[in-house]
């Protein structure tokens, strides 16, 4: 699904899809299967995408009849969907995503035109043209997700459009307008919010599923196998199906997630349906495959490797039969419910319960009852603190700011710019970097991303803040955006159920004690409870071992059979030979020297490299071997 929307000269362009205006030098490209087009006295609206009215007694035809600029950005928000609009008023163009960001609008203001896009090759002019974003290329190099945040690209030509963003542009000037963002308090839930829950769950899968087939891609944990429960307790075992990926990434190692493919299959006969295995397969190097895909990756910024297993998995769906199937995935649950803290590899134990009692004491350190320790200066004496702190080892903490919003900034900056997740953490341990380098990313991304939340962000509302800014951050990076995005290139329908309106704002307003903090129930606590009383689903499958061959032998690493052992391996080196990062890494805020050593002990003896320095030097390797447009 592609987009090009042109203000100004539009003769550099090279056509790709259909035009759907060209009026006053706006020209709108696109080849979206789904266009709506609404004319009013005020202008022409164009839609782009899949969108609904969240009003359901309403069509939302009624609130586009009766838009205007002024309207478009209040309007937004009571919409469903992943969609872009734009709006032609005269010589002026009003333009913006879904609630969430879900589809990307890179933008580039040129010497003769203003160019909005959905990908980066669609743009007239190099993006490489006015050098390299530092900070964002810290934040792809040194934090889990690989790609900027989301007003960010690795370029400093082209930007994105942000969360509840709307752009303005006339006389090739352009104007962002952006959605003030009110966090939600936490409320107290009693037993009829999981009634609640439900009814927003299944309500949405009602209403996003087809009559012609339903496909879940399965990893066999609670959040794509609770989707597939609700799909057959709404439709039936014939309208739903599964597929699951087989990770088979070395010979030496053979499939590592075998634990999770036996457990889809426990899952699916349980239901009777039908799952079918797509492989993962980095024992064969297709060359013609790869470089294909490293051109798409590149295009959105996807340097992770979830971009080949996604792409592997709309392949597959694209194969099989059922004509326009929904597709649907359990993407942000975990982020959602608790934090990302919710994967049971917190603290391995043999005990499965006190591994998932150790997800709820991560999360619990970001949850309202520790800032209030924070602020107080109590948390020295926390016990999980503590607890946490003794196991790092001799890593560095940073001490604690005077004030109480400098206080609520430390703790954003440890959730979103810290890639160990624990308050505090010191970027100071991050080696990758320069001193300069550390205060130049710190200071930039606190500014444009974190400030002004925590600027309004209390004990009651640290639950809404950071769903707000897991949008902004970890949910549009590569380990998320990439599986819609490649399923568009196969003409699919996805959807993601947990990223639907009524369950974000569910969860915004969920309390620390419904599985988030140091009570009692479980993580994911209503999804969880939904499962065991209101929908048929085998509840004792999940117990045992979680997916991974990591899970019960804990030396075992995905990133060394990918990186080490893999057909790959030597592409990967080959990539790395030159040292092309020192293109667009700067020496003044990159430690470019250590870097060089990681790059020379892996191209020398790949199988030796520790899986400390691996990790470090897995971001680079993909930044190279996925690439990035040069300056010319």
């Amino acid at each position: 699904m592609n987009f090009r929307v042109n203000i100004g000269n539009v003769e550099s362009t090279t056509s790709f899809g259909e035009i759907i205006h060209n009026t006053n030098g706006i020209q709108i490209e696109s080849d979206f299967q789904q266009v709506s087009t609404y004319a009013s006295s005020a202008g022409m609206l164009f839609c782009l995408g899949v969108v609904k009215n969240k009003d359901k007694t309403k069509s939302v035809d009624v609130l586009f009849d009766e838009m205007d600029m002024q309207s478009l950005h209040s309007i937004v928000k009571k919409l469903e969907g992943r969609f872009a609009l734009f709006f032609v008023e005269n010589d002026g163009l009003y333009a913006s995503s879904d609630q969430f960001g879900k589809l990307d609008i890179y933008y580039q203001q040129n010497k003769d035109n203003i160019v909005l896009a959905s990908s980066l090759d669609l743009l007239p002019e190099n993006p490489a043209k006015d050098g390299f974003n530092q900070a964002a290329l810290i934040h792809t190099l040194t934090y889990y997700g690989y790609c900027p945040p989301k007003k960010d690209t690795l370029y400093n030509s082209v930007k994105r459009l942000d969360v509840g963003e709307c752009i303005y542009i006339q006389d090739n000037k352009l104007r962002l307008v952006e959605r003030t963002f009110v966090a939600q308090s936490a409320q107290e839930y009693t037993d009829s919010e999981h009634g609640n829950y439900t009814d927003i769950f299944l309500t949405h899968l009602q209403e996003t599923a087809s009559k012609e087939g339903n496909l879940v891609y399965l990893s066999s944990g609670w959040d794509s196998t609770s989707i597939l429960a609700g799909l057959i307790h709404l439709f039936g075992k014939n309208k739903v199906s599964g597929l699951i990926g087989r990770m088979k990434y070395s010979n030496r190692s053979g499939c590592c997630n075998q634990i999770e493919i036996d457990k889809a299959r426990k899952i699916a006969r349980y239901y009777d349906i039908k799952l079918e295995i797509v492989d993962f397969d980095l024992t064969d190097k297709n060359k013609d495959y790869f470089d294909l895909l490293r051109v798409k990756m590149r295009k959105h910024q996807l340097y992770a490797m979830t971009g080949i297993t996604h792409d592997k998995l709309a392949i597959k769906a694209s194969e099989l039969p059922g004509g326009n199937k929904t597709i649907f995935a359990g993407e942000i649950s975990d982020g959602a419910h608790n934090l990302g803290f919710s994967q049971y590899a917190t603290i391995f134990h043999p005990s499965h319960g006190f591994r998932e009692y150790s997800d709820k004491m991560a999360s619990y350190l970001f949850g309202p009852t520790f800032l209030s320790l924070l602020i107080s200066g109590e948390y020295v004496e926390d016990p999980i603190y503590r607890l946490f702190k003794e196991r790092t080892g001799g890593v560095i903490f940073d001490e604690i700011a005077k004030t109480p919003e400098e206080i609520k900034l430390q703790l954003l900056t440890s959730l979103f710019l810290r890639d160990a997740r624990l308050p505090l953490w010191s970027l100071d341990n991050e080696i990758l970097l320069t001193p300069k380098g550390r205060k130049h990313y710190t200071q930039k991304m606190q500014e444009k991303y974190l400030a002004d939340v925590a600027k309004n962000m209390d004990v009651d509302n640290v639950y809404a803040s950071y769903l707000y800014l897991y949008n902004r951050f970890h949910w549009q990076g590569s380990t998320v955006r990439s599986l819609q995005i490649m399923a568009d290139y196969y003409q699919l329908n996805t959807d993601l159920p947990f990223w639907n309106s009524g369950l974000q704002d569910f969860l915004a307003k969920m309390p620390e004690d419904w599985g988030r903090g140091l009570d009692l129930n479980p993580t994911k606590y209503p999804l969880k409870k939904m499962l065991k009383d209101k929908i048929d689903y085998p509840y004792d499958y999940q117990k045992g071992a979680h997916s991974y061959t990591y899970d019960v032998d804990h030396s075992f690493s995905h990133a060394q059979e990918v990186y080490c052992y893999s057909a790959l391996v030597e592409d990967f080196q080959n990539s790395l030979k030159n040292k092309p990062y020192h293109q667009i890494l700067s020496k003044e805020y990159f430690n470019l020297d250590y870097i060089d050593a990681l790059v020379d002990e892996y191209i020398l003896f790949p199988k030796g490299i520790s899986v400390a320095n691996l990790t470090k030097l897995v971001p680079i390797i993909m930044l190279c071997y996925v690439g990035w447009y040069a300056r010319q």
